[in-house]
C-alpha cells in the first residue's frame, strides 16, 4: 500500500519523543522506577485520586465522540493499553508497590465507558492471566514502557475476540475487504533497540545489557484484492494510537494477521495526546475521501487522566475540551 496523505500530514506536525511525559517529568531522574530483576517502570503510570476530574472529563469526551462516530456510520473500538506497573506489579520495588487506586483504575474506566456505550477492548485481565506474562518472552519490555512483540500480538488477538463478540464491530469488519495474511516469528531472539526508560536514568546509573526478544511479521500471501494499482482506497480499517501503535512494536502487523485485513496505521507520539492525532486524521483527505468502516483507537491507560485541556501537556497541544469536541463534531458531519 502506498503511503497515505495522512502520514505526510502527521509527519509534518510531529516531534520525536520517547515517552508521554512532560518536559518537567523527562528532566526528573525520579521519573524512572527501578524494579526487581532489571525491570524499569515509569512513575507516570501511578494514578492519583486528584486526577479524578481530568479522568472524568476524558471519559465523558470519549463517550460523546463515540456517539458522533456512530452517527457517521463508523464503528469505534477503543483499545486501552494497561499500565506496565499493574501487569508486572510483582516486579516493582518493595518501596513502591502499586496502590489500590491505581490497581482498580483500569476496571473502573472500562466499566464507565461501557456503561456509556463505548466498545472497549479490555486488555487488563487478559494480560494479567496470560502465560506469556511470566515467560522468557514477556508482554512488556523490561527497559522500555512499550509492550513487547508478545504483548502486541496478544493485544491484536484480544481485539479480534472483542470484535467477534460484538455485533456492531463484527458487522463493520465484515464490510471491509478480506486479505490473507500469514504470521512468522524470528527463529532466534534479536536485540531490542527500544530502551526509552534507560535513556531517562541518571548518567551514573548501572548499565543494562541489550534486551533480546523474538520478533514477528505479517506477510500478505498475494497481491491485494483491491488491485496492483490501488492507492489504498479500498481499505476500510484505520488503526490509530500512540507509540504503542508504531509499526516497530508489531501491533499493526498483529492486527493485519488476526483480522485478515489490510489497514491504515497511524502512530502519534503520546506527548501530544490522543486528541491531536484523531483531529489531524479527521481533517485529512485520507478520511474525507474514504471514511473507514472501523476505527481501532489505542490509548494508554495513563492518558485517561489527560483530556485535551490537560495542563501538563506542551502548550502547543492543549485545547479547550468543548472546543475540541465542537471541531470533531463539525468534521464528522
Amino acid at each position: 500500500m502506498k503511503k497515505c496523505t495522512v502520514k505526510k500530514l502527521l509527519n509534518s506536525i510531529l516531534i520525536t519523543c520517547v515517552l508521554g511525559a512532560t518536559v518537567a517529568h523527562a528532566e526528573d531522574a525520579s521519573y524512572v522506577v527501578v524494579g526487581k530483576n532489571d525491570w524499569l517502570f515509569t512513575r507516570y503510570e501511578f494514578a492519583n485520586p486528584a486526577d479524578a476530574p481530568d479522568t472524568e472529563a476524558t471519559l465523558q469526551l470519549l463517550q460523546k465522540v463515540n456517539k458522533l462516530f456512530e452517527r457517521s456510520g463508523i464503528a469505534l473500538a477503543l483499545v486501552i493499553v494497561p499500565s506496565k506497573i499493574r501487569i508486572y506489579a510483582d516486579q516493582l520495588p518493595d518501596s513502591k508497590p502499586i496502590d489500590s487506586y491505581t490497581a482498580d483504575k483500569y476496571d473502573n474506566v472500562v466499566k464507565t465507558l461501557r456503561s456509556g456505550g463505548v466498545h472497549v477492548v479490555n486488555l487488563n485481565q487478559v494480560f494479567l492471566s496470560a502465560p506469556q506474562r511470566t515467560s522468557d518472552t514477556p508482554l512488556f519490555l523490561h527497559l522500555d514502557t512499550h509492550w513487547a512483540p508478545a504483548g502486541a500480538l496478544l493485544a491484536a488477538e484480544t481485539v479480534k475476540a472483542e470484535i467477534n463478540g460484538n455485533p456492531a464491530l463484527k458487522a463493520a469488519l465484515a464490510a471491509t475487504p478480506e486479505e490473507k495474511y500469514t504470521l512468522s516469528w524470528s527463529k532466534q531472539k534479536v536485540n531490542q533497540r527500544a530502551r526509552d526508560l534507560v535513556k531517562l536514568l541518571p548518567k551514573d546509573s548501572p548499565s543494562y545489557p541489550p534486551e533480546q526478544t523474538l520478533m514477528f511479521k505479517a506477510v500478505r500471501e498475494k497481491a491485494s484484492q483491491a488491485g496492483l494499482l490501488s492507492t489504498g482506497d479500498n481499505i476500510g480499517i484505520t488503526v490509530i494510537g500512540s507509540s504503542y501503535t508504531n509499526k516497530n512494536t508489531g501491533y499493526p502487523d498483529g492486527l493485519r494477521y488476526t483480522l485478515q485485513r489490510d489497514l491504515l496505521d497511524i502512530s502519534i507520539p503520546v506527548d501530544q495526546g490522543p486528541w491531536v492525532g484523531m483531529e489531524a486524521y479527521l481533517q485529512d483527505e485520507a478520511f474525507k475521501t474514504k471514511k473507514p468502516k472501523l476505527i481501532i483507537w489505542e490509548i494508554p491507560e495513563r492518558e485517561m487522566r489527560s483530556p485535551p485541556n490537560y495542563k501538563f501537556r506542551d502548550a502547543r497541544y492543549i485545547s479547550d475540551n468543548n472546543e475540541w469536541l465542537s471541531r470533531i463534531t463539525a468534521l464528522l458531519k
